[in-house]
């Protein structure tokens, strides 16, 4: 399985973003890629712009610029 991402698309706030799709945090700085849950987020974010959400990640590097990539689970046939 792979992630597709979709190209240039963001809900604007986190709980407009349909349930179905997946979302992925990168960071910009170092290139890691790891699965996001939503629901673990504390609850003032969920009705959250994305931009305040990514503003308040922190990578594994030590850097915070992380971007929210919204796509689906993908079959490698």
């Amino acid at each position: 399985m792979r992630f597709q991402e979709i190209k240039n698309w963001t809900p604007g706030y986190l709980n407009v973003c349909p349930r179905h799709l997946g979302i992925r945090v990168r960071c910009e700085a170092c290139g890691i890629e790891k699965d996001f849950d939503r629901d673990a987020l504390p609850f003032k974010f969920h009705h959250a712009h994305v931009e305040d959400i990514e503003a308040k990640l922190k990578c594994e590097c030590g850097e915070k610029r992380a971007r929210l990539i919204f796509g689906s689970l993908m079959g490698d046939d």
